[in-house]
C-alpha cells in the first residue's frame, strides 16, 4: 500500500509541477521516507484548495538546474532533490470544507499548523480515510478552464541583501547597545564563534550567536551545541528563510539536546531590531531621559 503525503505550495510552483510532471524537496532527510509509489497530494496556499493528488514514479535524483519559481527569481536550486510523478486526479477541494471531516487535522481551530512543513502533518502522512475525503472532493469539484493563466509573479526584493560580515557586525553592536560585552571572531577551542556577549569581561559567554546565509550550517549549529555544552550559553543561529525549517528539524533531531534553548533567528529580524534599539537610545538621548 502507499503512503499517502501532503506538501504546501505556491500556485506558481504548482504549475511547474503539473506541466513538467515533477516535485521536488529540499531535505535528504525525506528521500528516504517517501519512496517510488507512494502518493502525494498538493495543497496550493493561494488557492486554500487541495489542488493535485499525484503518484512518484520514479526514485528520487539530484536537480541539475533551477526549475522552480523561486529558484528562477533568485537563480540558485533550493529543491535539490527532485522525482518524476503521474498526476492521479485534480480539482479544487477547499481546506474550510473538508477539513472539518480529517482526522489527521485534530485542532480544528488550528488547520494552518497541519499544513506546514516539508511533507506537512509534522512530516507524517495521512491515512486512508483522509485521503479518500479530499480525492472524493477534488473529483467533486474540477479544476476551472482558466486555471492555467498565470498567477502573479512573487514580489523581488529590491533591497540589497547585507552580507555575513555586515549582519555578524550589527549583532556586535546590538549587545553594546543593550550594555553586554559583545565580541566577534570569539575562539572557542580550535573554532571561532560569529559573535558572543558577555555579562562582564572576564566572563564566559551568555549568548552566542553564528550567521549562516549559506553553505554549511550544521557546522554553524555544531559551534553553537560545543558553547552550550561549555559555557551553557544561549545559542542563535541567525539564516535565511532557506535554511530555517531545516535548522528547527535538526534541532528536533540532532540537536535535539539544546532545542529548549537554541534559537533560529531570520537575519532580517535582528536588524530590525537593531534599527528599534538604536532609534529608541537616540530618541532618550534628544530627550535627556
Amino acid at each position: 500500500m502507499p503512503s499517502y503525503w501532503i506538501f504546501s505550495t505556491s500556485r506558481n510552483n504548482w504549475m511547474i509541477a503539473r506541466k513538467k510532471q515533477i516535485w521536488a524537496i529540499k531535505f535528504r532527510s525525506v528521500t528516504q521516507k517517501i519512496s517510488k509509489g507512494d502518493v502525494i497530494i498538493l495543497y496550493v496556499k493561494e488557492l486554500k484548495s487541495f489542488c493535485s493528488i499525484m503518484e512518484l514514479t520514479e526514485d528520487w535524483y539530484e536537480a541539475k538546474e533551477p526549475v522552480w519559481s523561486d529558484e528562477l527569481e533568485k537563480d540558485i536550486i533550493i529543491y535539490p532533490y527532485q522525482t518524476k510523478v503521474k498526476i492521479i486526479n485534480e480539482g479544487l477541494a477547499e481546506l474550510k470544507k473538508v477539513s472539518p471531516n480529517l482526522a489527521f487535522i485534530e485542532n480544528k481551530s488550528k488547520v494552518g499548523v497541519y499544513l506546514k512543513g516539508t511533507p506537512a502533518n509534522f512530516g507524517r502522512p495521512i491515512s486512508q480515510p483522509d485521503y479518500q475525503i479530499i480525492m472524493q472532493a477534488i473529483l467533486n469539484n474540477p479544476l476551472p478552464p482558466d486555471i492555467d493563466k498565470p498567477g502573479p509573479r512573487p514580489p523581488v526584493e529590491q533591497t540589497k541583501s547585507p552580507s555575513h560580515n555586515e549582519i555578524r557586525d550589527r549583532i556586535k553592536e546590538l549587545g553594546t547597545l543593550e550594555n553586554k560585552v559583545a565580541e566577534i571572531e570569539y575562539p572557542l577551542d580550535n573554532l571561532r564563534l560569529d559573535v558572543v556577549w558577555k555579562t562582564i569581561p572576564t566572563g564566559n559567554p551568555r549568548w552566542v550567536f553564528e550567521v549562516q546565509l549559506a553553505g554549511n550550517f550544521y557546522e554553524a549549529l555544531t559551534k553553537l551545541k560545543h558553547a552550550w555544552d561549555k559555557w551553557n550559553s544561549k545559542p542563535f543561529l541567525v539564516t535565511t528563510e532557506e535554511y530555517q525549517d531545516r535548522a528547527n528539524q535538526l534541532l528536533e533531531g540532532s540537536f535535539h539536546e539544546m532545542k529548549d534553548d537554541a534559537r533560529v533567528v531570520h537575519w532580517k529580524k535582528i536588524m530590525k531590531l537593531y534599527e528599534l534599539i538604536k532609534a529608541e537610545q537616540e530618541l532618550k538621548k534628544e530627550i535627556r531621559l
